[in-house]
């Protein structure tokens, strides 16, 4: 599989993890650059579409799908598997902010109530992302299985030594992390997501159950 998104820098304190995230010269920038990988997304994550987002025309991210970032994408795709998790409480937030163009790299900022949690869940939708719009092919990722391979890899950690910085730092601190660890988690989610019959699937969520809410823009160039 292709590697379209580069995560080449985490940090991650009480209230968020932020992610830099590069796309690829090759990669579509936008989702209407690839319609049938945009369609391959919709079709394993269809309570995606009735994510809140009103950082776009539109106040449902079903709105603007089909033309926008595919960093924005794949900050929907993380709130949406951290969601499946049932541990992330009831509303997931995400933004996403384009740092520079010329780089084609972009900054996600997404809610953090459990740092593993949500450094798995944003390392698995980059593996996702990529497996959409390479072409897909089979198997198709599971995404229940993914998203209990993820609450698996949480309560496999020891609470004192799995906390990547959530207990240890104080509201302010932050804690880079390797993007090495996130690929390493990825593919240990996506090996045991190949597994269905070991993992048990979590029911479908409702609509009202996903929620992406963004901060007021701060430059022109930020997006939901």
């Amino acid at each position: 599989m292709a590697q379209l998104i580069d995560i080449s820098k985490v940090t991650i304190s009480q209230r968020a993890l932020v992610a830099q995230v590069r796309l690829a010269d090759d990669a579509p920038l936008f989702t209407s650059d690839d319609p049938e990988g945009t369609g391959r997304i919709a079709g394993l994550m269809p309570q995606m579409l009735d994510h809140a987002c009103y950082g776009d025309d539109g106040e449902a991210f079903g709105e603007v799908l089909d033309d926008t970032e595919l960093a924005h994408l794949l900050e929907h795709v993380t709130v949406e598997l951290l969601a499946r998790t049932e541990r992330a409480g009831a509303v997931c937030a995400g933004q996403t902010r384009e740092v520079d163009a010329q780089t084609r790299t972009y900054e996600l900022r997404l809610t953090c109530p459990d740092d593993v949690l949500v450094a798995g869940a944003l390392s698995s939708a980059a593996w996702i992302v990529e497996w959409a719009y390479s072409g897909g092919g089979d198997p198709e990722p599971d995404i229940d299985a993914i998203a209990s391979g993820l609450v698996a890899l949480v309560d496999g950690l020891d609470d004192q030594d799995g906390q990547l910085g959530k207990s240890v730092f104080d509201e302010d601190a932050t804690v880079a992390v390797s993007p090495l660890v996130l690929k390493e988690a990825a593919a240990e989610i996506a090996k045991s997501a190949q597994e269905p019959e070991e993992v048990a699937a979590h029911e479908d969520l409702e609509a009202d159950a996903v929620e992406s809410e963004v901060a007021e823009p701060e430059t022109d160039d930020s997006l939901a």
